[in-house]
């Protein structure tokens, strides 16, 4: 009897206990879709993607290594700064995420050029805290309310979600204290120089 193999859309999924992300391939959660980074069926992030001077990166290659951690190599696409074009392929780019206590994420950034680069990486954060089973119908209700505080003295973004007496967060922040973060329009962006 022969039976039929569905292969789904390429991706990438790891889990740690309550703990769920799904991204594509390259590491990136694009708004609208069912990916995201959910925590007792709530998702968290609805949407995050890392730019270099507002260019996004290419992949090169990715997935999980296991269950909790995922491993993303990438490159630069062409891109201007002040001082000059970077070019194609000069930056190695390397996206660690791990699953336990929340999500934690190492950015490893390399310049395989000959001259010295200056840039910004900003990373876009969406929230839309919908319930699972609305996200997987595609019927996401707005219902409370979602408030967002960027804390320059603690370099933490946090975003929460308040409805009655149901309230979810998510708190993004660096793990250095030597990495002086900016927010505005949605964005966390940081000085890179290579």
């Amino acid at each position: 009897m022969p039976f039929k193999v569905e292969v789904g859309p390429p991706q990438i999924a790891i889990h740690h206990a309550q703990a769920v992300l799904i991204t594509d391939t390259d590491g990136q959660v694009r708004w609208p879709s069912e990916k995201g980074l959910y925590f007792l069926d709530t998702r968290l992030i609805s949407a995050w993607a890392v730019y270099a001077n507002g260019e996004l990166w290419d992949l090169l290659n990715g997935g999980a290594i296991t269950a909790d951690t995922a491993r993303i190599h990438l490159t630069n696409r062409s891109f201007p700064t002040e001082d000059g074009a970077v070019p194609a392929q000069t930056l190695g780019f390397v996206i660690g995420r791990r699953l336990s206590g929340g999500m934690h994420e190492d950015l490893d950034i390399t310049n395989h050029g000959r001259k010295h680069i200056r840039f910004n990486l900003e990373i876009a954060i969406r929230s839309d805290f919908a319930d699972v089973f609305e996200v997987k119908q595609h019927r996401i209700v707005r219902r409370g309310r979602i408030s967002t505080e960027w804390s320059e003295a603690h370099q933490r973004l946090s975003t929460v979600y308040r409805n009655q007496d149901f309230v979810r967060g998510v708190h993004i922040g660096t793990r250095h204290n030597h990495q002086h973060a900016a927010y505005a329009n949605g964005r966390l962006s940081f000085e890179v120089s290579l």
